[in-house]
């Protein structure tokens, strides 16, 4: 009899260990969570001056990314608190209904290391500098951009970089 009765408990103590581990194992994917792609990319055409504004071809341009970027399914949009950054990332985020997120372009390491702690795919808006930086932070890769370059768009997938054009 005492046999029957043990095998109740025996069973209940397996399912709650189970259960247990699928909650830990739940639980760690949380935690642990990564960014599926960042796309970064260099503001677009801009006006002369401290601080410019886009010219036509640079709004033009910041219009074109959000049908270059729709398939991406963006969760986060980072830019530096810059016009030019700014007003590159604002037709993507009005039309994803998404808050930009501004960062220190001159802490970069910072800036990975929360990019590190969110989940989804995420665009960061920067500069000929800091978008090759950048790159290389979140992938060990080089890549570059010359002052004269608005086009290049960098995915970074699994430390994997691909580039697309916004032409």
């Amino acid at each position: 009899m005492a046999e029957i009765v043990s095998q109740p408990v025996v069973k209940g103590f397996y399912i709650m260990r189970l259960l247990t581990a699928i909650l830990f194992l739940l639980l760690s994917n949380t935690v642990f969570a990564t960014p599926d792609t960042f796309i970064l990319l260099r503001h677009a055409e801009k006006k002369e001056g401290p601080n410019p504004s886009l010219t036509e071809a640079g709004q033009a341009r910041a219009e074109r990314l959000v049908t270059l970027l729709k398939d991406y399914d963006i969760k986060h949009i980072f830019s530096s608190n810059y016009n030019r950054t700014l007003e590159t990332a604002k037709p993507l985020s009005d039309k994803l209904g998404i808050t930009v997120t501004h960062y220190n372009p001159r802490q970069l390491s910072a800036l990975a290391a929360q990019l590190s702690t969110l989940k989804g795919n995420i665009v960061i808006v920067g500069h000929s500098n800091t978008t090759p930086e950048m790159v290389k932070l979140l992938s060990g890769q080089d890549v570059g951009v010359s002052e004269s370059e608005f086009h290049k768009v960098f995915v970074v997938k699994e430390k994997s970089v691909t580039e697309l054009s916004s032409n």
